[in-house]
């Protein structure tokens, strides 16, 4: 998520637009059980490709009520192929993971809500078979090194950063496939974004992990010996990933910038919310979650 406390209220409003947006999408393309399964990255990945295709200026904002708040309207973003493909990616996302807590250990709740959007998850493969192929490849590849019981932070982190890269280049639409450079740029904030959620997610994970047996790279081989070491490898290998996410992010600004009418409202509303994420947002929960790992050591 974006660090609220740093958002202007026309940032944080633009955010909940599209984080709107890409629930009502997800009722409307992949039925309503669906939406219950939205995160927050889905509506920064719709913002981020928005951006980097130009569509942002064209954005349609409606009006409606919310299946989470019948009696209040919300503003949200309607008619946007980057918001229906955040949307399905959402969906593919959410199905695997139930998948995956099924086999894991066997939650009969995970099972049932499976079952529950496996029509929505046939439909959001059909549209886009890239972004499906990409995360079942990837999935598979995470299973098998947990399987292994991988002890490498990178070997382990490869799978789920080069299954980001694939999925924000958007390459089920045509709006960037004849632009390489731009390509290039999203796959690897992508990629950098994606390694750091792995990471930050076993840092988050792992007492709770420790506890259950579950697999957790920083529990496997030297890392568990040298917990102190592996610490530190993963506090260097998530900064890294925060200044080459932020790097590639800049340059795809400098060459939008040159397409885009920047003193558009919509631009400069999106720009600032990617802007706190990439620089503010994931660093502070970096800082937070890794800091506690290190008061343990």
């Amino acid at each position: 998520m974006p660090f609220k406390p740093e958002l202007k209220y026309r940032e944080y409003d633009a955010y909940k637009m599209y984080y709107c947006g890409v629930c009502k999408s997800i009722g409307r393309n992949f039925g309503q059980l669906s939406r219950f399964g939205l995160v927050y990255e889905a509506a920064i990945l719709a913002l981020l490709l928005d951006v980097a295709s130009c569509n942002i200026v064209n954005t349609k904002i409606s009006r409606a009520g919310c299946i989470a708040h019948p009696y209040k309207k919300s503003f949200f973003v309607e008619n946007s192929d980057c918001v229906d493909y955040a949307a399905a990616v959402n969906v593919l996302l959410m199905y695997f993971k139930l998948q995956d807590n099924w086999q894991d250990d066997r939650k009969f709740s995970a099972l049932s809500a499976k079952a529950a959007i496996k029509r929505g998850f046939k439909k959001a493969s059909k549209k886009y078979e890239i972004a499906a192929d990409s995360i079942y490849i990837s999935i598979n590849q995470l299973n098998k090194l947990e399987k292994n019981n991988c002890s490498s932070i990178d070997e382990a982190s490869e799978p789920f950063a080069a299954m980001m890269s694939s999925l924000f280049k958007w390459l089920d639409n045509d709006s960037l496939v004849n632009n390489n450079t731009k390509l290039d740029l999203l796959g690897k904030i992508g990629y950098n974004v994606g390694k750091w959620i792995y990471l930050i997610d076993a840092v988050s994970d792992f007492y709770d992990d420790k506890k259950k047996g579950s697999y957790n790279v920083l529990l496997k081989g030297d890392n568990t010996n040298n917990f102190s070491s592996a610490t530190d490898d993963i506090t260097f290998t998530l900064q890294m990933c925060m200044a080459n996410a932020a790097e590639a992010y800049q340059e795809l600004i400098r060459i939008t910038d040159k397409e885009i009418d920047t003193n558009n409202i919509n631009y400069i509303n999106a720009k600032g919310v990617i802007d706190n994420l990439l620089y503010v947002g994931i660093r502070h929960i970096t800082d937070t979650k890794v800091g506690k790992l290190h008061e343990s050591v």
